[in-house]
């Protein structure tokens, strides 16, 4: 696993401020705790006199709920309190924080707890808190549901039908020209694009139409959603939480129990992995609703086939895009049609798709059509660059088959239509400072792509493919206090949650900002009282927009350091300098004192050297984007695909930890190689899981995967002090695109449905050997 960063130049910022310390690898601070077992995660935690809750699910996928009895199961010795959606308030409004994937806040107290109908296998229906989780497992066991069992469709194109089953009587869809005349399972229809597209398709020598289809995908997280909540008697909610958002947890619970913000704090625990899927509150509200009829803390910890069935996947998409382009490569038009599941309520990830799906590249003439369905399966969530992945393995195909047409190199046609700085999206947002170009040429003239492809041991067919992706990437406010020991070590406290190594990331740039060691930084993760307002850790956007927070706070730590110091330099504020560590008159540099000497002085004074800083809200996201070149070969008489060589470009803006930013780029290839070879959700036709254990739902093993090869690029983004771009999500964008290619290349056979399984592609290969 190779990396070869681009070496960060030593660079002055306005402030005269000299960065030259990133592109160095830093151990991770929890490193240590992690790999000994003190962290401590959401089931780790247990308050003292703490009940277990455990939640009473729908074994339908589409039912009307007629009667519920829990006579029975609070009469069990131990039961301290049972509740349905008939405890949670009814009159619920207010706006709603969840990371990438909208609901509305009555659907999302719907999908907490069921009213009137269930409408996916494993939806909340009651839940029992009790002595011990097994005490509230047998009493949850018996609680009576009387069910009317309705016809279910897991299908989005099928959900879209007329004569379709309805899931919601009252929803109606919502477009650009208005809303729907009666009720239907399309939430909503996004349309986008720019110039004639009938006319530019007629311009093409050459068109490419298709269609594809995914399933639904689950993030593969290691530890299930774990959380306690004690609703004291005297009004104040206290929740401890695996959640990617502590300020999304307090103002969902806020909306959905109807209490003032102030009563509620939320202290977020560490996270075994996330990828999106913990923005939305699944259990927090339903044990704060048994703790308080309990007047107990409630613990809940979910297993893993709640998890699969009933907490919030990836979402599934039949996708159709139509190229044209003419000889000389100019792409003329494109057109797409994306059809996206958003599960049993609205909020699929689909204007995320219709962004991403042409996003590369700039088509005279564009339009898109995209559509939220909802569907009788869990309720989508957001999983690592949610959409892109889908839109990706559409497009990136259609353009590798028109480039074969027009007899182009694949990598020249790509280029020849990139996207670049200055231009314009589909939706008419100008793009910030963009590297797609010059991560074509760079992998253009690797090796990955030059040598030839290594010669199959079997004597399969092999082949290579490209595939490119990109990704707004989020931003949103960021919170950082930074606090000045007298010894000169510096305690960072954050809003942000840690999901993979946010404490060394922000070490380093507040080292970065100061001039001083990382190892002289320790950082904290405040909870919602002790931080000002932070977004949630989403969106590629926390190491970029907590770079402007913590820059502002080290400027105002200077600031307070510097002032004080005038006395004791006998000269005014305004002519003390700060640079590479050391405080100095601006006419004397031999007098000069080190951060450390100065810590020691300001606090002798009594002066607290301590400074918040907030991101601008109105930074502009940067353009995080990816490309991989996978090498296959292909077992003839199986279809499984063996992948011989991954290699991982991705621009990052500026280096700042190589080892991590290498670690999540392993990780999101990990999970679209996953995405693409492996993972699918069976469902049956009631409308039932078939696979919901880590036996049956194939992610891939340490056995599947390549060793990887990671290219890291640096285009500095616009805005903010550094230059970094996010570096979570764009990895798991083209993996999936690669493979398809490569499979093609190897076997002739286009594969236009997820998962590439082995059966698929073995047939895929008759029926391309048989010429259908």
């Amino acid at each position: 696993m190779v990396s070869t960063p681009s070496q960060a130049p030593r660079r002055t910022n306005s402030d005269g401020l000299k960065f030259d310390g990133f592109g160095k690898s830093f151990e991770k601070l929890d490193g240590a705790d992690k790999v000994t077992g003190r962290s401590q995660f959401g089931a780790d935690f247990t308050l003292p006199g703490s009940l277990h809750g455990v939640i009473v699910r729908s074994p339908h996928a589409h039912a009307r709920i007629v009667n519920i009895d829990t006579t029975d199961a609070e009469k069990v010795p131990g039961v301290s309190a049972v509740c349905t959606a008939a405890d949670f308030p009814s009159d619920i409004s207010g706006d709603l924080d969840t990371g990438e994937v909208d609901i509305g806040i009555q659907f999302l107290a719907n999908l907490m707890m069921a009213r009137r109908k269930v409408l996916f296998e494993g939806h909340p229906v009651a839940a029992v808190a009790a002595r011990d989780v097994h005490t509230a497992a047998e009493a949850a066991r018996l609680v009576k549901v009387e069910y009317e069992v309705l016809e279910p469709v897991t299908d989005p194109v099928e959900a879209m039908a007329s004569d379709a089953p309805l899931l919601h009587e009252g929803l109606v869809a919502r477009s650009l020209s208005g809303t729907g005349d009666r009720p239907s399972n399309i939430s909503a229809h996004m349309e986008a694009g720019r110039g004639d597209i009938e006319k530019g398709f007629a311009e093409s020598d050459v068109l490419v139409e298709r269609t594809f289809k995914t399933s639904i995908v689950h993030q593969g997280y290691l530890e299930p959603e774990a959380e306690t909540v004690f609703w004291k008697q005297d009004g104040h909610l206290d929740v401890w939480a695996n959640t990617q958002g502590s300020f999304a947890v307090r103002g969902n619970l806020a909306n959905l129990l109807k209490i003032d913000l102030s009563q509620i704090t939320v202290t977020p625990l560490e996270v075994g992995g996330a990828f999106g899927a913990k923005t939305l509150p699944r259990v927090t509200p339903i044990a704060a609703i048994l703790s308080r009829k309990a007047a107990r803390p409630v613990k809940m910890v979910l297993n893993r086939e709640e998890v699969l069935k009933a907490t919030g996947p990836g979402a599934a998409a039949v996708v159709t895009i139509k190229m044209g382009a003419t000889k000389d490569g100019k792409l003329k038009a494109a057109q797409s049609r994306l059809v996206y599941g958003a599960g049993a309520f609205p909020g699929a990830p689909i204007m995320r798709g219709v962004q991403s799906v042409f996003a590369c590249y700039q088509p005279e003439n564009s339009r898109i059509d995209g559509y939220d369905v909802v569907t009788n399966t869990p309720r989508v969530a957001a999983y690592r660059a949610p959409g892109a992945t889908v839109s990706s393995f559409c497009t990136e195909q259609v353009m590798d088959e028109l480039a074969r047409k027009l007899d182009l190199e694949p990598m020249d046609f790509r280029l020849m239509n990139a996207s670049k700085t200055g231009d314009f999206t589909v939706d008419d947002n100008q793009y910030t400072r963009l590297g797609i170009a010059e991560m074509l040429e760079a992998a253009k003239a690797h090796p990955a792509y030059t040598r030839p492809i290594k010669e199959s041991k079997n004597g399969w067919p092999t082949g290579r493919g490209v595939g490119i992706g990109w990704w707004p990437c989020g931003v949103d406010q960021a919170s950082s206090r930074m606090l000045v020991q007298p010894d000169g070590r510096v305690v960072l406290t954050t809003g942000s949650v840690d999901l993979s190594g946010v404490r060394t990331g922000l070490a380093q740039l507040t080292a970065e900002t100061l001039g001083i060691e990382p190892s002289d930084v320790s950082v904290q993760i405040a909870n919602t009282d002790d931080i000002p307002f932070t977004g949630s850790s989403a969106g590629s956007k926390v190491t970029r927009t907590q770079s402007d927070a913590v820059y502002k706070a080290g400027m105002g730590v200077i600031d307070i350091m510097r002032n004080d110091l005038a006395a004791h330099l006998n000269v005014d504020a305004e002519f003390v300098e700060y640079e590479d560590g050391h405080f100095f008159p601006r006419d004397n540099q031999d007098r000069r004192i080190s951060f450390k000497e100065a810590a020691k002085i300001v606090n002798s004074h009594a002066v607290p050297i301590e400074a918040t800083g907030s991101s601008d809200p109105n930074m502009r996201p940067a353009n995080g984007y990816a490309l991989n070149i996978a090498d296959v070969e292909i077992d003839p008489d199986t279809g499984k695909v063996h992948i011989l060589d991954f290699t991982i470009f991705q621009d990052v803006g500026r280096a700042i930890n190589p080892t991590q930013i290498e670690g999540q780029m392993h990780g999101g290839a990990a999970q679209g190689i996953g995405w693409a070879l492996n993972e699918e959700y069976v469902y049956d036709d009631r409308g039932l899981m078939r696979n919901s254990s880590l036996l049956d739902y194939r992610m891939p093993t340490a056995l599947d995967l390549p060793m990887m090869e990671c290219v890291i690029l640096e285009t500095p983004a616009d805005d903010g002090p550094f230059g970094v771009r996010g570096v979570g999500e764009p990895p798991i964008i083209p993996p999936a695109a690669a493979l398809a290619n490569a499979v093609f290349d190897a076997t002739g056979a286009r594969i236009t449905d997820l998962p590439m399984s082995p059966e698929r592609v073995f047939w895929s290969m008759r029926d391309s050997q048989n010429g259908s």
